[in-house]
């Protein structure tokens, strides 16, 4: 059996989908599933499925909504994954890669350990594929708690894999899918300096200083914030079309279409800014490609 959490909450069996029932059930599988063979307390569980004041029955609903998935799990996952009582608390008993939010912390966690330059990228691509939408999408809002660190690490993995892809020169290949991500997340700096070399590097230097400056404006005007220095630097650069923007001279093929992450498939937006504090100007510019 396969769980999915990275999009709709789902799961899947010899290739068909399993029903789950409904929402607070899904959303019970959800947590259990994230904290996979780590003990889950009733109160925990009353306290996520019901972020305002609980009803009186909310423990017993919990105790239904387990007991349910528990029945499902046992027709169709073969014993692979099973749902253990001990006294006030819940284990989802599983093996991790069976958890797509798992799997794509694996695949993130091994393309930081390969050269970015073939072999790491593809890994990212792939840790990227793996998502469908916001996470826990059907069940919990974007700005849960359990729901903000996730967009995040997506968040932080799709900066990479852009910058690599942009360190080997595929620009064109990833421009689109650079627009929509920085347009949804105008507050992280780095997708900024992202976008504004992409623009550069595709002959569109006015758009590359136009995005600096809507980033400016709404850094300025919004949070108080000037932009990071590197930022500005890369505006500079960008400026008096500084050689160390240019492309590498080695000639690359462009990455294949199908391999890349699937357009549509996003986190909703952050509930507070994220202004980026971390490197800024990409390693493709830095490395003159």
């Amino acid at each position: 059996m396969e769980l999915r959490l990275l999009g709709p909450v789902e799961a899947w069996a010899r290739g068909e989908q399993i029903d789950l029932g409904p929402r607070k059930q899904r959303f019970a599988l959800a947590v259990l599933a994230l904290h996979v063979n780590q003990p889950v307390t009733v109160d925990r569980l009353v306290d996520l499925i019901w972020l305002d004041t609980p009803p009186r029955t909310a423990r017993h609903a919990v105790q239904v909504c387990v007991s349910r998935l528990r029945a499902t799990l046992g027709e169709t996952a073969d014993g692979t994954i099973r749902i253990i009582t001990r006294g006030a608390t819940y284990t989802l008993q599983a093996d991790p890669m069976c958890i797509d939010v798992f799997r794509f912390r694996a695949l993130v966690h091994d393309a930081r350990d390969e050269p970015m330059d073939g072999a790491g990228v593809a890994t990212l691509r792939r840790a990227l594929a793996l998502w469908h939408g916001p996470p826990l999408a059907d069940v919990a809002n974007p700005t849960d708690q359990l729901c903000r660190g996730l967009e995040e690490a997506r968040l932080a993995a799709a900066e990479e894999w852009l910058d690599a892809e942009l360190r080997l020169g595929r620009h064109s290949v990833v421009i689109d899918q650079l627009v929509e991500l920085a347009a949804q997340h105008p507050d992280r700096q780095r997708l900024v300096a992202l976008l504004m070399l992409a623009l550069y590097r595709h002959g569109r230097a006015p758009e590359a200083l136009r995005t600096y400056h809507l980033a400016r404006v709404r850094l300025v005007d919004e949070f108080g914030l000037d932009p990071h220095v590197e930022l500005q630097q890369l505006e500079r650069a960008i400026l008096r079309a500084d050689p160390v923007l240019d492309l590498p001279q080695r000639a690359l093929r462009p990455a294949r279409p199908d391999l890349l992450p699937a357009r549509g498939c996003r986190p909703g937006p952050f509930a507070t800014p994220h202004p980026g504090p971390g490197l800024l100007l990409p390693h493709a510019a830095l490395s003159g490609g």
